[in-house]
């Protein structure tokens, strides 16, 4: 039986999708009644628990062998710390956990840094254990930049002329679940990119030819971007965090194109063009 944590995300539900095709039996976690709610309105066995309270956590695991851990809370590590205490206690053999590009203990990001004291954690359990360090998710173009690109606005980010090589957030979820359905996954940390590498002016220059109209990347100061992300409700740390983030794509620190989707998967990784194109109408006004 696997645990699925981050059910509602966009890795989590993109595995929830692959597992039931696979027809590999696997539960969800769900905080709210709200996430179980909808869970369950896809087919989908729901567990209530809540990484936050500990004690909500020993039902949640039982007859759970295989985790996949993740978090979107701000300052997540104490709270995936709980969840492999709580696993190991419940007898859990295998954790797949989804990380970060660019991954450290001491990273002066403090996101980076959270993941990195979680990986030596799990490292030191006596789990056995995969690392997924994912680069940034074409996702992101619509979820965070399509409402502005809608209503003709640029897309404002600290990053420079920096490239990536954004990735699809259903590949990570293929990989999750290879590693979760298919021996021979234990030990390894796989970093995880898109097939080509692209800065925020060249995306948005696809998605003007595509759409038929201007659409322009600027170029704005730390400070800008800072101010920008806490002024959408982001506490300090996480807009830190962000911001540190796009510094490193502005270093070049993302600028790297790995084939290992690929490896693990036997398929190649998706495209930004493809995804642009499925998504295309998110961004016409």
């Amino acid at each position: 039986m696997i645990l699925v944590t981050g059910s509602t995300g966009k890795v989590g539900q993109h595995l929830i999708n692959v597992l039931q095709a696979k027809g590999v039996p696997f539960k969800a976690l769900a905080r709210s009644e709200a996430s179980a709610q909808a869970l369950a309105a896809q087919g989908v066995t729901v567990v209530r628990g809540d990484l936050s309270e500990p004690a909500s956590l020993k039902a949640a695991f039982q007859g759970v062998e295989k985790l996949f851990l993740l978090s979107s809370a701000s300052h997540f590590a104490g709270l995936e710390l709980a969840a492999l205490a709580a696993a190991k206690a419940a007898g859990v053999k295998h954790v797949v956990k989804l990380s970060a590009w660019g991954v450290s203990a001491d990273s002066a990001n403090p996101l980076l840094r959270e993941h990195g004291r979680v990986e030596q954690a799990l490292e030191a359990s006596g789990l056995a254990w995969t690392i997924l360090r994912p680069n940034f998710f074409m996702q992101n173009w619509v979820a965070f930049f399509a409402p502005g690109i809608k209503a003709g606005q640029p897309v404002y980010a600290n990053t420079g002329e920096g490239r990536l090589a954004w990735i699809d957030a259903r590949d990570i979820a293929d990989v999750a679940a290879t590693a979760l359905t298919e021996p021979g996954h234990e030990g390894f940390v796989y970093e995880l990119t898109g097939p080509e590498s692209f800065s925020y002016a060249e995306v948005a220059a696809r998605l003007a030819d595509l759409l038929g109209r201007p659409v322009r990347h600027v170029a704005v100061p730390d400070a800008a971007a800072y101010q920008a992300i806490r002024g959408h409700g982001q506490d300090a740390w996480y807009a830190f965090g962000l911001v540190a983030l796009n510094q490193g794509v502005r270093d070049g620190a993302a600028d790297r194109v790995l084939g290992t989707t690929e490896l693990v998967t036997g398929r190649a990784a998706r495209t930004l063009d493809a995804y642009l194109r499925e998504h295309l109408d998110a961004f016409r006004d």
